[in-house]
């Protein structure tokens, strides 16, 4: 079978559509369909994908570190390319193969991202600087610091609340009822909307990638 952007777009689900934030649904979700389409006729899966998306984010992250205005761009421009690699990994799983492992190879791609991401920009910045941020002022540290460690506790917790509710569950202490249309319900929630839009998956990284090249100015 000869895989067409077409068809990866044809199978995305509308409830996922529309969970889409407004960048993603007109730019990254579209060349996703393409990448999709030449991974799986060259036989590469989900995993693999997101597996490589890990090595872009801490790369990206890497180079952050390299204080020049040439690698803060590159950094910056990878961190686009690893969203476009995050829709590329869940096109495949819908509608290609599903692997085990899948949910897993995804999080933890975005999970090694924004613990360091913050961090090494808040780096960048204090031995740059700009107009309306000193060179040198260690604040900007301590606020990339607590970004990205906030980001990563709130994942941890909310992960370890979900495993304890099923815990739960399995053991028949508390009845879950797994309800779809509710799930996908909460699209339309503007408090969802909003994370999603400012969020890794959303404005963040084209903001990054506006900030890099305007950073002697910022």
């Amino acid at each position: 079978m000869k895989y067409t952007r077409k068809y990866f777009k044809e199978n995305m689900p509308k409830w996922k559509r529309d969970k889409d934030p407004i960048l993603v649904r007109i730019f990254y979700r579209p060349v996703s369909f393409c990448l999709s389409a030449w991974c799986a006729n060259h036989d590469v899966n989900a995993n693999t994908v997101s597996y490589f998306s890990i090595l872009i984010g801490v790369l990206s992250c890497a180079l952050f570190l390299i204080h020049n205005y040439t690698t803060n761009v590159i950094a910056a421009a990878l961190i686009n390319v690893w969203l476009l690699l995050d829709c590329t990994d869940g096109n495949l799983a819908r509608s290609y193969k599903r692997q085990a492992f899948g949910e897993f190879a995804d999080g933890i791609s975005s999970y090694i991202l924004v613990s360091l991401l913050c961090t090494t920009i808040s780096l960048s910045v204090y031995y740059q600087g700009g107009i309306v941020i000193n060179k040198g002022n260690p604040w900007i540290i301590i606020v990339g610091a607590f970004a990205s460690s906030s980001d990563t506790l709130m994942r941890l917790i909310y992960q370890k609340y979900k495993m304890t509710e099923r815990e739960l569950s399995d053991e028949g202490v508390l009845k879950i009822e797994k309800d779809v249309i509710k799930d996908h319900a909460e699209v339309s929630n503007i408090k969802v909307r909003i994370k999603q839009e400012l969020g890794i998956g959303g404005l963040l990284p084209i903001a990054i990638l506006l900030a890099a090249f305007f950073l002697p100015w910022i």
